[in-house]
């Protein structure tokens, strides 16, 4: 059942427009895809994606919602020679905040994970969905959509072609002009709720030696006392992927030797050794990311008939925490399930979904932005008081499993989008610090007998 299409239209073959399209195609008798962008035939960085050059995490569970999407997905991409972080302990270094978590111990099954560049998962998912045999690419940009007073009722194209469209799916991205075109038409602007992050990156792909780095995945977050990290991710085409960052308008390292030189301050010995041993390959590729942005779709009393944005098109997350993929796949989900119902409002049913799902993601890396990484903007008062309880959760689970395995569960999404510890788990965090507390007064309180003696 679910609602019966003639023709819907995506503007930009981006990841989410990619994923709106295999949606639309359960629903529309064609699907055109919109894209002004030259797409490579094979794997290939993308003018129209400046950010695609820097180090991309696939969480846990956006392979798997990708791969609901799009079945098969997951098994050609370690056909093509795609990493996968299996259940060892030695396949990750994850610094978050500071803390390098203990993932020494093993982790549950559910945590396999992939880790293709974005070239290749892009890649991969574009010429799955332009094999759908009622979906098309249509190289062309758009000029605006064509609104009859009413209702969207398809584009123009900036060549001046007009093509009708029951629904018109907005997947431009962070540069939507959907607001613009809403007041032009009439309506409110959406509200947008913002934290001005101050990112800026700096990425070299480089070739190590083999076997001098067992882990697939090498991360270490920004913090207070260190406002510059690094993520390094191995690739299917046995390169490195190195990122630095600087938060709150800090700037990254501007070439190799000093990402080398990073990396010797906080990352494990054995790797920042095997940085140093490795060729850089290319130029630094630099990007910034200003701030992150929720446009509150979900908040407008009144939104036309044939037009939903998706993607970094109503909320754009910091980077640096790699869940913006993950959540894109999550709002194609509630786009199938608003088609499915025939008779619902259409906008109102996937903009209250995709707040919901956006709201507690938004809302934990907004306050470890503000209270942890220096952002500015405006802070509610109880943001700081929780950035210091999670730093303190973030401090037990450097050596207790079981809190590191918890956090990485809902850092990737898996278990629940909210990361709010359980009462015994709050508990077993106190309990923990509280030992280690201990452990170090009693060589104090020994020295401290001897100096009076």
């Amino acid at each position: 059942m679910g609602r019966s299409l003639k023709h819907a239209i995506v503007i930009g073959a981006s990841l989410g427009g990619l994923c709106a399209s295999r949606v639309l195609s359960e629903f529309a008798e064609r699907v055109t895809v919109l894209e002004r962008d030259v797409l490579p035939e094979q794997p290939g960085n993308r003018t129209a994606v400046p950010q695609g050059r820097h180090v991309h995490l696939l969480m846990a569970r956006g392979a798997q919602e990708f791969e609901s999407l799009f079945p098969g997905l997951l098994d050609d991409m370690v056909a093509a020679g795609v990493p996968i972080l299996e259940n060892r302990p030695d396949c990750i270094h994850f610094g978050a905040a500071g803390h390098v978590l203990g993932t020494q111990h093993r982790l549950q099954d559910e945590f396999t994970a992939y880790v293709p560049s974005r070239p290749h998962l892009e890649w991969q998912i574009r010429r799955r969905a332009l094999q759908i045999p009622n979906v098309t690419l249509v190289p062309a940009g758009v000029e605006e959509p064509v609104f009859d007073g009413d209702r969207v009722t398809g584009v123009r194209t900036a060549d001046g072609d007009t093509l009708e469209a029951d629904l018109v799916v907005d997947a431009t991205g962070r540069g939507t002009r959907l607001p613009v075109w809403l007041q032009q038409w009439g309506f409110d602007r959406p509200r947008e709720d913002t934290v001005d992050v101050g990112i800026g990156y700096a990425t070299h792909q480089v070739r190590i030696p083999d076997g001098l780095i067992p882990e697939k995945v090498v991360v270490a977050g920004a913090s207070r006392e260190e406002p510059v990290g690094l993520g390094m991710l191995f690739y299917e085409d046995g390169t490195w992927g190195l990122t630095t960052f600087g938060v709150g308008k800090v700037p990254p390292p501007k070439d190799f030797e000093g990402m080398c030189t990073l990396a010797d301050r906080i990352l494990p010995e054995h790797v920042s050794g095997a940085l140093r041993q490795g060729e850089p390959i290319g130029d630094v590729a630099f990007h910034k990311y200003p701030t992150s942005r929720w446009r509150r779709y979900d908040k407008l009393d009144r939104f036309p008939e044939g037009i939903l944005p998706l993607g970094d098109a109503v909320a754009s997350f910091n980077p640096t925490y790699g869940q913006g993929m993950t959540m894109t796949s999550l709002q194609a989900g509630h786009l199938r399930r608003a088609l499915e119902a025939p008779d619902g409002d259409l906008a109102a049913t996937f903009f209250r979904d995709t707040a919901k799902t956006t709201f507690p993601v938004w809302m934990m890396n907004a306050i470890g932005d503000f209270t942890l990484h220096g952002a500015t903007g405006r802070m509610p008062w109880w943001y700081r008081p929780v950035g210091s309880l999670f730093d303190q959760f973030l401090g037990a689970a450097e050596t207790d499993p079981v809190l590191a395995e918890w956090f990485l569960r809902r850092f990737s999404l898996l278990d629940s989008l909210y990361m709010v510890p359980s009462a015994r788990l709050i508990g077993r965090t106190v309990a923990h610090n509280m030992r280690l507390w201990a452990a170090e007064q009693t060589p104090r309180n020994r020295r401290s007998r001897g100096t009076a003696a």
